[in-house]
């Protein structure tokens, strides 16, 4: 099962007669509401949102990914009919949605496996390799063919999508990965989006913290937002080339496609 997929059964879990499939159309009757697919739980949306203001986000297969209005709310579109899920305005808000979603979430029996330590739960998909030295502190959610380790750290809540590597010392705290992101080794990314086919290289780190302790700020419909969050990652979109020892400052978007040197600091929006 996908991290979709049992996100829909956490909101069935919470009274929701029906989720949308991903092909259902979406009623064109609704008004100034932001709409996420839950299905797609997107960084490519989450990257959208952090960059426009009123529009629309569609996939490459023209499947819409995201609605945003001039008001604040958001209503997911059930049967025939709407009902309020969460206010997820700001990429930050899929973060906080991602916390209540997995919190209680059931994980796999790895207590025989050697070399691996589970403090929380840590659920796997098919064909998914976890190596020694992987460390699991939170809930852990890995998609299908993916590479865990070695010497791992996960922690807090982390959702990996298909095919992607998280290897040789790597961290990762409250993120969202999507599919084919590769993290090979000595690198960070807290409290983070990061998107589909998204490359690190050695020692790329996305740091989430502020010198001074204050809160962060994003751009967010072309202005600096307050996220009420002291700490706050980069929202990465997809097919970004992060170069080896890139540093990413917190709270920053890194547009789809970007391509960063060896060392850069990355300033961005």
């Amino acid at each position: 099962m996908s991290i979709a997929a049992y996100c829909a059964s956490r909101l069935r879990e919470a009274g929701f007669e029906a989720v949308l499939e991903p092909g259902e159309a979406v009623p064109e009757e609704t008004g100034e509401i932001v709409e996420v697919s839950m299905h797609d739980f997107s960084p490519q949306a989450a990257a959208w949102l952090a960059a426009c203001g009123a529009g629309e986000a569609r996939s490459g297969e023209g499947r819409l990914l995201a609605r945003k209005g001039r008001g604040n709310g958001l209503k997911r579109v059930f049967t025939r009919q709407e009902a309020p899920v969460e206010r997820l305005v700001y990429p930050w808000d899929l973060l906080a949605w991602q916390e209540k979603v997995m919190e209680g979430m059931a994980g796999g029996n790895f207590s025989t496996r050697e070399g691996i330590y589970v403090t929380g739960a840590l659920r796997v998909g098919k064909g998914t390799v976890v190596m020694p030295g992987v460390v699991v502190e939170g809930n852990v959610w890995v998609g299908d063919g993916c590479r865990i380790g070695p010497n791992c750290y996960l922690r807090g809540c982390v959702s990996i999508g298909n095919g992607c590597v998280a290897g040789q010392g790597v961290e990762l705290k409250n993120c969202i990965i999507g599919d084919s992101a590769f993290i090979p080794h000595l690198s960070y990314a807290g409290d983070s989006i990061i998107g589909t086919d998204v490359n690190f290289g050695a020692g790329a780190v996305c740091s989430n913290f502020r010198h001074d302790g204050r809160e962060h700020r994003m751009m967010a419909g072309g202005r600096l937002t307050d996220t009420g969050r002291d700490k706050l990652g980069a929202v990465i979109g997809d097919h970004v080339r992060l170069g080896a020892n890139t540093v990413i400052l917190p709270g920053r978007v890194v547009p789809p496609g970007t391509w960063t040197m060896p060392g850069e600091v990355f300033t961005g929006a």
